[in-house]
């Protein structure tokens, strides 16, 4: 036959028990969700280097604009993450200028975003004559961060050039 205070131990008993098994299950995934995976960076300087080769082709109808890819970041580290670029194009037509604005996103395909060497194009068509047209390029990762802007191309478009 049982005693009752011996019954009240085995109560206390099993609630310390349980009380420590849930301690130690928590510290567990507490721990293993803290890993250092590598240090904290600022979003400046995990933005892509700019591009300083942006140089501009005139074709028949139109210009092609031809640019390498950014190799860094801003932090000096190697880039493995290039998502694309952004082609951003200004008008003048006169006295009436127009901002930079985007006219096109060119994604980067898995294929080319760890090559070093590659070089990039987009063609803007058809122009007008006498319009002044500026463009730019801007790199950005995967996860969205923008590099500064690349040197800036311009040309006066003239009819039949």
């Amino acid at each position: 036959m049982m005693r009752t205070g011996d019954r009240g131990w085995r109560l206390v008993w099993r609630g310390t028990v349980l009380y420590c098994l849930c301690l130690l299950g928590g510290m567990v995934i507490f721990v293993s969700g803290c890993g250092h995976k590598t240090s904290v960076r600022p979003p400046s300087l995990v933005a892509p280097e700019p591009i300083g080769d942006l140089a501009l082709k005139i074709e028949d109808h139109g210009v092609t604009l031809n640019w390498t890819r950014p190799r860094r970041y801003m932090d000096g580290s190697e880039m493995d993450d290039l998502g694309g670029f952004v082609v951003l194009r200004a008008i003048r037509d006169g006295d009436a200028a127009q901002p930079f604005s985007r006219i096109a996103l060119i994604p980067v395909e898995d294929r080319d975003r760890f090559r070093q060497a590659k070089k990039f194009n987009y063609t803007d068509e058809p122009l007008s004559a006498g319009i002044l047209y500026r463009y730019r390029v801007r790199a950005v990762t995967l996860d969205g961060y923008l590099g500064n802007v690349s040197n800036t191309v311009e040309l006066v478009w003239q009819d039949g050039a």
